[in-house]
């Protein structure tokens, strides 16, 4: 897995480094990729254009893409568009962590 630390907006000025970054994630011969979101503040309509672009070029060469730690406000934007009925979004890395090594986490077993 490797994860991608997005800046704190996706527009046009950021598409290079998305592409730039799933490039050398591809390279490495990553079947899953990981898009942090955490510092994302703002998507305008040319980056999340870049998301699904980049989520189609990734599904064809069969590598996973999924995201983790947004802002509800990017969440709700994700949803507004139906990413996230392409693309998984989790919470926290530590619940994929346990997702991609299938393990339960302590807090599962009780």
């Amino acid at each position: 897995m490797h994860m991608i630390t997005l800046g704190t907006c996706l527009d046009a000025q950021a598409e290079n480094l998305l592409e730039a970054a799933v490039c050398q994630a591809q390279e490495a011969h990553g079947r899953h990729i990981l898009l942090d979101l955490q510092a994302l503040t703002t998507i305008d309509s040319r980056g999340l254009g870049k998301l699904f672009l980049t989520y189609h070029h990734l599904n064809r060469q069969k590598i996973k893409m999924s995201m983790v730690n947004p802002r509800p406000m990017v969440r709700e934007m994700l949803e507004f568009v139906n990413f996230t009925k392409l693309v998984r979004i989790y919470d926290s890395i530590d619940e994929v962590t346990a997702l991609e090594h299938n393990v339960l986490k302590p807090a599962e077993l009780h």
